[in-house]
């Protein structure tokens, strides 16, 4: 995918300056702004199309750089950001057939795409505008190319490859509601109610991926970082796993393992270099570095590095996709300051903390720790 991505590029970029030789600078911004139309179209296509079919719309990060403004809700979380340009929208399942709902939007997202994209040729007088329409049809070509990574899904995924999906992770689209009931629980602190419904899941799906992930976030919940960390090891032995499956595991077994070392229940050399093995494995298997920045700031804060664990877990609250995740940074930097002696800072971020997850056993011991001191 990524040699057809740079063909393509090279091609636009070879076509933009060969229609546009005598303003070939104009071209180029063309294309520019192209491509980032067509991008944002695909992203806008999405939202709408959730919308329309029933999906939930979990999260929306809006342009690029530093955190400008951000609103957060039990289950969902919108962020501005200083740079107004390109977005991330996430879906998940909420209702019964959640694969029609997001087959349907997909397919309405690529509708929506090859109408921005055919737009931009009514501007194809100007060189301006030829850049901008060939950048624009390109980008809408590599939409349609199916493919699915771990940060990843493309539209032609959704349409193309999503109706013929069988097997583990057919049951794994279809059973989302359920785990969504569960994980919805964890979000707002019910952890009873999420132990129930796992248990429910686990007689009907005992080998889904989703079912497991309710268990390990139940465990967490409950500060019993070890049984967690358990549950995730017993999933890399797996060999029904895709590449995407086991980046996920993989980075997920890093996260667990630095808790426990945190926590006081797993030692500190044997846990840290786990995370460290587990996160090269997920990298290689495409898992983004920029979402590991949460768990290596608590790898930083462990290890006595306490500007770097302010630092990552800062970009990591940026680009929290939950109120939980946003928490559990900003605990992170919260600890980073009791660490080097400012308490009066650290109480102003575990105040947001609580308000977004109180019942977090992270947030939870911090403040107390606050309070006594």
């Amino acid at each position: 995918m990524t040699v057809v991505r740079w063909v393509v590029t090279a091609l636009v970029v070879a076509g933009t300056i060969a229609w546009t030789l005598s303003e070939f600078y104009l071209g180029l911004a063309g294309a520019l702004v192209g491509l980032l139309v067509e991008l944002m179209a695909a992203q806008a296509g999405l939202a709408l199309g959730a919308v329309l079919f029933g999906l939930r719309i979990t999260h929306v990060i809006i342009g690029l750089g530093g955190e400008l403004k951000s609103w957060t809700w039990t289950h969902q979380r919108v962020v501005l950001r200083k740079i107004p340009v390109l977005a991330t929208v996430g879906l998940s399942g909420l209702k019964p057939g959640v694969r029609r709902r997001t087959v349907l939007t997909g397919a309405f997202a690529i509708a929506f795409c090859a109408l921005v994209a055919g737009l931009t040729w009514l501007a194809a007088g100007s060189s301006f505008g030829k850049g901008m329409a060939l950048a624009a049809t390109g980008c809408f070509l590599l939409l349609l190319m199916p493919f699915e990574k771990p940060g990843h899904t493309s539209l032609g995924w959704y349409v193309f490859t999503l109706p013929r999906l069988t097997g583990r992770p057919l049951g794994e689209l279809e059973a989302r509601p359920r785990v969504v009931a569960g994980m919805d629980a964890y979000q707002r602190g019910d952890v009873d109610e999420a132990e129930r419904i796992y248990t429910e899941l686990v007689r009907e799906h005992p080998d889904l991926l989703t079912v497991v992930g309710l268990k390990v976030v139940t465990s967490c919940a409950r500060a019993k970082y070890l049984d967690a960390m358990q549950t995730v090891v017993g999933l890399t032995a797996r060999e029904d796993l895709s590449t995407r499956d086991l980046a996920f595991v993989m980075a997920t077994a890093a996260g667990v393992a630095v808790l426990a070392v945190e926590a006081g229940q797993f030692p500190a050399e044997v846990g840290l270099e786990t995370a460290r093995s587990m996160f090269g494995s997920a990298y290689q298997a495409g898992y983004p570095k920029h979402r590991a920045n949460g768990t290596l700031a608590i790898m930083a804060l462990v290890e006595g590095d306490t500007a770097t664990a302010r630092q990552l877990a800062g970009y990591s609250a940026e680009t929290s996709e939950n109120a939980v995740g946003r928490a559990d940074d900003l605990i992170t930097i919260a600890r980073a300051w009791m660490a080097d002696g400012d308490n009066a800072k650290a109480r102003e971020l575990v105040a947001e903390a609580h308000e977004l997850a109180g019942w977090s056993p992270r947030v939870a011991a911090t403040r107390a720790r606050l309070e006594v001191s």
